[in-house]
């Protein structure tokens, strides 16, 4: 067949699946970077066909958060459980410039002993905190959540809700600087690592949502999208890093009496004359195993 004549086929084929509502994809051999961890693990299931040289999705890391709302008079928790928890695996530097925001952390080694772990298990069904009433005397003492984390991903967990107006003090090493943010909300950026020895690394800054929702530009991942959301303010300063082994908790309160310290806005409710403090514990639900440390698969095996 001329070459006329073949171009003339393949248009009038072309024509004919275009008029079926057939559609078009271009093909070619460049490997495309997925934008995120989300979508490698979508890219790794349609990957799957079957054979057992496909690449598993990636494991994520159960979390578990549990905040503990008690009265400023109770010592058992505002005094007592610090005496449990080792507050030197927190960098000396950074203590100090925790207390100085009114802040303390720290880890618990193994099971907390019976009096202080009833005071950690929820009272009733775990609910969805979205759906807590407003005043803090409303809420339940105990608030479970179960979080599964892409490795190094952020999520956000609320600490408090929204306030018209929050007066803030911070604490930098060099001086006190203050500020007043409007429609805020206190939230901590939580991240978590799998440890080659298996325990969990866990990252936590503490954050404020202020101001009117807007649109901004947002670089991740080599991509930028456009977001809609609130101003952030991170406290790069206050950032907690520390790793965690199974059956062990990081326990992260208030320090010192009441003032418009960071921890004040974190882990204090205040109505009228009174307050409740707050305590937040996190604790890793199983070992976390770095990939890069994992033990090979029979089949990896035979393929290396």
């Amino acid at each position: 067949m001329c070459p006329i004549a073949t171009r003339s086929v393949v248009v009038l084929m072309l024509c004919a699946l275009t008029a079926g509502g057939c559609r078009f994809t271009l093909l070619s051999n460049a490997l495309f970077e997925p934008d995120s961890i989300a979508d490698r693990d979508a890219a790794s299931l349609a990957a799957t066909d079957g054979s057992s040289t496909a690449k598993p999705s990636p494991t994520t890391i159960p979390i578990e958060l549990v905040f503990v709302r008690f009265g400023e008079q109770d010592l058992q928790l505002r005094d007592d459980l610090w005496g449990l928890v080792d507050e030197q695996v927190i960098d000396a530097a950074l203590r100090r410039t925790l207390a100085a925001n009114g802040m303390r952390a720290g880890v618990v080694t193994g099971p907390l002993p019976s009096e202080f772990a009833d005071r950690f298990r929820p009272r009733q069904p775990e609910i969805n905190t979205s759906d807590l009433p407003e005043s803090s005397f409303e809420r339940p003492a105990v608030v479970r959540r179960i979080l599964k984390l892409l490795p190094g991903r952020n999520s956000e967990v609320v600490a408090a809700s929204v306030l018209t107006e929050l007066v803030l003090l911070e604490h930098d090493g060099e001086g006190v600087h203050g500020g007043t943010y409007h429609d805020a909300s206190t939230h901590f950026s939580l991240r978590a690592w799998p440890a080659a020895d298996g325990r969990v690394r866990i990252d936590l800054a503490p954050t404020i949502k202020h101001g009117p929702q807007e649109r901004s530009w947002v670089g991740e991942d080599g991509v930028f999208r456009l977001e809609s959301g609130q101003r952030k303010h991170v406290m790069g300063q206050l950032q907690l890093h520390t790793t965690i082994p199974l059956d062990s908790m990081l326990i992260v309160g208030s320090y010192g009496d009441a003032a418009s310290t960071v921890g004040d806005a974190f882990f204090r409710d205040r109505m009228h004359s009174q307050s409740d403090l707050r305590l937040l514990a996190i604790r890793p639900l199983s070992h976390g195993i770095d990939p890069l440390f994992e033990q090979p698969t029979g089949a990896e095996t035979a393929d290396r």
